[in-house]
């Protein structure tokens, strides 16, 4: 799903979009109440690419990148989590459109009175199937976008 989708997402962009995207930091460090957050697809140690389990023993780990954060905010694996490791929050609110999450929901998390609580919320999932059917990918992409944004599950 992931190479058929980038492909066609390649085929659609402009040169100038895809210059715009390869500026983009991939990764950013906020101050929010005295807190500091690190966000970032992955994790810390490979910001892209890692595909780290919420329950690895990995995310206990001090990392360079995110040396003096309060809070990291990961993805890339659309599993909500959070656990406190000492004084550091790591958390991964999940995703808006294709939940792996064990059903469709969006996810999202927020930050208030120094905690973290991850949300979900229902959201028009048959607009967005309709939308993937129209595009130009192969059937077999298709059918497994949609079971992804169906059921929350990978297929």
């Amino acid at each position: 799903m992931a190479e058929a989708t980038r492909q066609y997402t390649t085929s659609v962009l402009s040169a100038r979009d895809k210059q715009f995207l390869r500026e983009l930091p991939t990764c950013a460090c906020r101050q929010v109440d005295g807190r500091i957050f690190f966000l970032c697809h992955a994790t810390p140690s490979d910001l892209l690419y890692e595909y780290r389990a919420p329950d690895s023993p990995l995310w206990a780990r001090e990392e360079e990148s995110s040396s003096g954060a309060n809070v990291i905010l990961a993805g890339h694996t659309h599993l909500p989590f959070a656990r406190v490791f000492g004084e550091r929050i790591v958390a991964n609110p999940g995703s808006l459109g294709q939940s792996k999450a064990g059903d469709p929901r969006a996810r999202y998390a927020v930050w208030q009175d120094d905690h973290i609580e991850l949300k979900a919320y229902e959201y028009p999932v048959d607009k967005t199937v309709e939308k993937i059917l129209a595009l130009p990918l192969p059937e077999e992409v298709k059918h497994d976008l949609v079971c992804v944004l169906r059921t929350g599950t990978a297929p």
